[in-house]
């Protein structure tokens, strides 16, 4: 028996420091200690077969497969969500949240530990790294257009969990999308969404506003996919309008849904029309327009224009539209002062409608003698915007603004009477022509203003940053 021991082949069996008994060791429960295998590849005998085993991986395989799967856990119902950006929209975001239950870890470049305060569950943190040591489970970037991706560089995202969500609030989509794939690790979610609402429009609650978001990057993990969907639920449960849609979709449509109205409100603007008390026909909504457009900045203007490629488009086509209601009154007003002056246009398809609307004008002159000339200056200009955007084609769409809203309305209310109207409103108001003059400069001003500061970037790319090549050399 001991020549059959010492001439084992096994290598790593262990040393016997005490002497050999004939008499079997006392029983040990397998269940309450578990002997350690070793690996010995020479040597067969030194491995039992699974079969043999009775707490084998076949078997326990076997009873896992008669038991029932574990439901996956429901969603997280708070969160701790960090907002870089506290300033007017991030704290107008960060009271529904923190009054649903969420932990709000705020930061900005202003000091605004003192409206944090005056929240629930919301702390207000000066150093980024702090507050990014605090381990948010989403970090909102709601910062301004403008400043998003300067922003995004400055977050120590070393200091963050690696599979944290990075979610964005702009108006602009495929910018922000771009940046958090170039600048965040892959580690990372991202979801990109647009509240189409802010403090002005959204002060009475957010039901039926519409959401926009885009899933661009979510891990697969139960837990990350429920994180998305507890950030998700904030708005559903304020009643939004949840619409997924892809970045390139949002910003070809809210080109004309919010840039245009952004243009049309700052147009008008810029005219310092008065409004008129006693507005009958519905135009004062135009003068609310002008407030809500201007009560933003004019940096989330300029963002639009500059971080939407769909916009330069835009606003040539807004120029072209206009160039052609001007040329269609001009030669309608021709046409009536040939009719007089020779009893015929001299153009046939001008005859019917010129004679229509010199029969309008007549009866007009006759009805409307007393009209208030502010009142009628201001329908005016509200049927030559009308015109305009008329010849812009503007449709309906899923991600519509209350001004946008207000637009499409006024489109609608122009009829086919409406020319003859605004004809006859041109040729009875004495200053018509320089109002028309007013909104061309308006528009100008507006455009100047645009691309101005467009230019300015420019220069500043080309001759104020080292490393630019300028007039064939690199500055250094």
């Amino acid at each position: 028996m001991l020549s059959t021991l010492a001439s084992h082949p096994c290598t790593n069996r262990p040393s016997l420091p005490f002497p050999l008994r004939l008499s079997p060791p006392p029983f040990v429960p397998l269940s309450r200690h578990r002997l350690p295998l070793h690996s010995c590849h020479s040597c067969h005998s030194c491995h039992a077969s699974p079969s043999s085993l009775p707490n084998s991986s076949a078997s326990l395989s076997l009873s896992q497969s008669n038991s029932k799967p574990h439901p996956p856990p429901p969603p997280p119902t708070t969160l701790k969500i960090a907002i870089i950006g506290f300033g007017n929209f991030g704290q107008f975001l960060a009271k529904y949240f923190s009054q649903q239950g969420h932990t709000i870890l705020a930061h900005s470049r202003t000091d605004y530990s003192s409206i944090a305060n005056s929240l629930d569950n919301t702390i207000f943190f000066k150093d980024p790294h702090d507050l990014c040591e605090s381990h948010p489970d989403v970090v909102l970037l709601c910062t301004s257009i403008l400043s998003a991706e300067k922003v995004l560089r400055s977050i120590p995202i070393q200091r963050l969990r690696r599979s944290t969500l990075f979610v964005d609030v702009l108006s602009v989509k495929e910018f922000p999308r771009s940046i958090f794939l170039e600048r965040l690790p892959p580690d990372f979610d991202i979801v990109c969404t647009h509240p189409m609402f802010g403090p002005e429009s959204g002060k009475y609650g957010w039901n039926g506003l519409p959401f926009v978001y885009e899933k661009v990057r979510i891990g697969d993990s139960h837990e990350r996919v429920s994180r998305c969907e507890a950030f998700f639920n904030i708005f559903k449960k304020e009643g939004c309008r949840m619409i997924d849609m892809s970045c390139k979709e949002h910003d070809e449509i809210a080109a004309e849904s919010q840039f245009l109205t952004h243009t049309v409100g700052r147009v008008l603007a810029e005219m310092r029309l008065k409004p008129n008390p006693d507005d009958s026909m519905g135009y004062d909504t135009l003068f609310q327009l002008i407030e809500n457009t201007c009560s933003d900045s004019f940096e989330l203007y300029y963002g639009l224009f500059m971080y939407n490629k769909n916009s330069t488009d835009l606003l040539d086509r807004i120029y072209a539209a206009y160039e052609e209601v001007k040329k269609d009154l001009r030669r309608m007003v021709q046409g009536i002062l040939r009719r007089r002056l020779f009893g015929t246009t001299g153009v046939g398809e001008l005859e019917d409608p010129a004679a229509r609307c010199e029969a309008f004008l007549e009866s007009f002159n006759k009805e409307m003698v007393d009209l208030d000339e502010n009142a009628t200056g201001v329908h005016f200009v509200a049927l030559t915007i009308g015109m305009i955007l008329a010849k812009l084609g503007l449709k309906p769409t899923s991600i519509a603004t209350k001004g946008y809203e207000t637009l499409l309305k006024l489109v609608e209310d122009i009829s086919s009477e409406s020319f003859d109207l605004y004809i006859a409103l041109f040729m009875h108001i004495k200053n018509s022509n320089e109002l028309l003059d007013q909104l061309d400069i308006s528009l100008a001003k507006v455009r100047t203003e645009l691309y101005g500061r467009l230019h300015d970037i420019l220069r500043r790319q080309l001759f104020d940053q080292p490393g630019i090549i300028s007039n064939g050399r690199t500055r250094m």
